[in-house]
């Protein structure tokens, strides 16, 4: 049972009209078991007209607090009143947010769970499909995740799958990033010499690091990430570019080791086991409650509601499957026979649609798909039956 805690949710805006109001009425819509959770949007001078009275509106129908700078400050120093003010208020934790982004309604909860399960852990990253190189793999993020209701699910599904387990990483990124309040007394805020933004917490916590504490990505935890939007918009990166290379340099001049050190995690195969155990956990729940198809293609439109598909892949050797759902994909069978019984043994039930071009059919065990398959007439890519 993790205590009840008072978390300060801090959300740093500049500009962003067509993100931004998703993104506040997400994190007001979440409702933690464990924390009493104030909001908080930091509008860093937005210039473009009319923004700043328009959140400041929505932030008062939906009980936000609101605070916009009286001139540009960047991100850093921005960040920073956030920090400042948890501290001033005496918070428990404070969450550091961007505003591209939809926060799952278990958020908070799996954050402080996560904190809850090692007193050493000073900040925890939460998942994504966009959080630098951590991100968990999904094919267009944009098209499949952007929703809140799918957020949410995915929130349950790796709650309950990973349950608080934290992964050690090089460094965190602060898109949506949870630090204990003690532990920010001790290592400080922000600094300042990253001016405008980029880099300002990957020091911060290295300096945590070197103060004896974990850093870690909360692997229970999801928000959908847009990505770039806060920064493109503030004309902090220009298109195509992820960082700003002067702000690299002051890095690799603080901290020699770290880029060894990011090699050696990516060279550890941590995340990518996760990664697998996290996507295959998607796609079994996927389809538990929504059922499978099974598609002779190697691209997929199903969303939600389809639930995953499985593509058959022909090749020389027989047939391999993959899995897709919500733009997660992982291969679940191997080239080999008796494709469609070991797909059936992986999610323990048959599938609910079965659509397969007739020349592939031979390659398919034709006892496994007695009464399922109709032949196609040749007017059709493929022939769909219920099973």
């Amino acid at each position: 049972m993790v205590a009840r805690q008072r978390v300060l949710f801090a959300i740093t805006v500049y500009n962003g009209r067509d993100f931004v109001p998703e993104c506040l009425r997400s994190a007001a819509a979440m409702d933690p078991e464990h924390a009493e959770v104030d909001l908080l949007v930091l509008d860093d001078a937005s210039p473009e007209p009319g923004f700043s009275e328009d959140i400041a509106a929505l932030c008062s129908e939906l009980g936000i607090l609101y605070y916009r700078t009286p001139r540009n400050l960047g991100i850093p120093r921005n960040v920073n009143m956030g920090l400042l003010r948890a501290m001033d208020q005496n918070y428990d934790q404070v969450v550091i947010a961007n505003s591209d982004v939809v926060f799952a309604g278990n958020l908070v909860d799996e954050m402080l769970r996560t904190l809850a399960s090692d007193s050493s852990i000073g900040s925890v990253t939460s998942w994504s499909n966009n959080v630098s190189m951590f991100s968990l793999p999904n094919e267009d993020p944009d098209r499949f995740l952007a929703n809140q209701r799918v957020v949410d699910w995915l929130g349950e599904v790796l709650s309950a799958t990973f349950a608080g387990r934290a992964v050690d990483l090089p460094a965190g990124i602060s898109f949506s990033f949870m630090v204990p309040v003690p532990v920010l007394r001790e290592v400080g805020l922000m600094d300042p010499i990253f001016g405008r933004g980029y880099c300002e917490e990957t020091d911060w916590s290295l300096r945590s690091l070197e103060s004896g504490y974990r850093i870690a990505l909360g692997v229970s935890c999801f928000t959908y990430h847009r990505g770039g939007g806060t920064n493109v918009a503030a004309g902090l990166v220009s298109a195509g570019h992820t960082t700003v290379p002067e702000h690299e340099e002051i890095i690799d001049f603080r901290y020699p080791e770290f880029r060894k050190q990011v090699a050696d995690f990516v060279y550890s195969g941590t995340l990518e086991a996760a990664s697998k155990e996290a996507t295959e956990a998607i796609i079994k729940a996927g389809a538990q409650q929504f059922g499978y198809r099974i598609v002779m293609e190697t691209t997929t439109s199903h969303a939600l509601e389809d639930g995953p598909a499985i593509l058959l892949i022909p090749n020389t050797l027989g047939l391999s499957a993959e899995a897709f759902f919500l733009g997660f994909r992982l291969e679940i069978v191997p080239v080999g026979a008796q494709v469609m019984e070991r797909i059936e043994e992986y999610f323990g039930h048959g599938p609910r649609v079965v659509d397969v071009l007739d020349p592939f059919i031979p390659l398919i065990d034709t006892k496994t798909l007695k009464g399922r398959v109709g032949r196609n007439d040749g007017s059709r890519a493929g022939h769909s039956s219920n099973v």
